[in-house]
């Protein structure tokens, strides 16, 4: 009897890896939350509800050097053009790595928690125009490396969308890694970062709840080596998210993802 449990043991063992691989996304389940006095936004752990997007102010010239200046879309001055990751010194907020100007300095008056999910409220003017995001967490990725996303939604009158996104280190000459740096860099990323790639879910038939998955493995010309999954609604109306995961493929799921996209030769060229 004993060998008999440990044979089917060993079995599950080599047939669930990929269940046991770590959620890259933490509070995916946004069991943790809450609503803090005094505070217009909601503290959703792992989740950054509260958003800054930069834009550029004047430009100053003398002789052949162009000096700009930006500044963050709540109005406080900013030494750099911030990348995606820093936090604005002034509203607190995360920036994205999007031009986007003062649209989402009010995003987190339109997030809750409702029901144990995320929810988003969406009114006109907003559902027609830039639409309600969160994103997560920032987290370093595996150069290369393929991953598998699932999560569920529900929307009423509102469309939903989920990105993964990832940004990888770049050159950009004018700032220098100071302590204002270190104040705008929670996570620690200390040199610029573009943004490069983006697995896109478009989230169809949603008035009730419905999973989503997708796997994705980056060409090697879009490689990244930070990543944030953003959940994002536009359209007038309601959204709500929950049980969002994203994990590493293993091994033996790379080698049968890779196999799958590979085109065969033409017999033309056969010989």
């Amino acid at each position: 009897m004993k060998r008999g449990f440990l044979m089917i043991a060993v079995v599950l063992a080599i047939a669930m890896p990929a269940l046991a691989a770590r959620n890259m996304v933490a509070n995916g389940n946004f069991a943790k939350g809450g609503k803090v006095e005094g505070d217009d936004a909601w503290t959703i752990p792992g989740w950054h509800v509260r958003l800054a997007d930069w834009k550029q102010g004047h430009v100053q010239r003398e002789g052949d050097k162009r000096t700009y200046n930006y500044s963050c879309g709540c109005g406080h001055p900013l030494h750099i053009r911030p990348w995606a990751g820093l936090i604005c010194p002034g509203c607190k907020g995360f920036f994205g790595g999007e031009e986007s100007g003062s649209w989402y300095t009010q995003n987190h008056t339109r997030v809750d928690l409702t029901g144990g999910s995320l929810h988003f409220k969406l009114s006109e003017g907003v559902g027609n125009n830039q639409g309600v995001r969160v994103f997560s967490k920032m987290f370093r990725v595996k150069r290369g490396w393929g991953y598998k996303l699932r999560f569920r939604v529900k929307t009423r009158g509102s469309h939903a969308r989920v990105f993964v996104e990832g940004w990888r280190t770049t050159t950009q000459a004018d700032y220098v890694y100071d302590e204002k740096m270190k104040e705008m860099d929670p996570y620690g990323i200390k040199h610029p970062v573009e943004k490069c790639y983006r697995a896109h879910v478009n989230c169809t038939g949603t008035s009730s709840w419905k999973t989503f998955t997708k796997e994705f493995v980056p060409p090697k010309r879009y490689w990244y080596d930070w990543a944030s999954v953003k959940l994002y609604a536009y359209m007038p109306g309601e959204a709500w998210f929950d049980d969002v995961i994203l994990v590493p493929m293993t091994p033996g799921e790379m080698d049968q993802y890779m196999t799958s996209k590979r085109k065969p030769k033409d017999r033309r060229f056969k010989r």
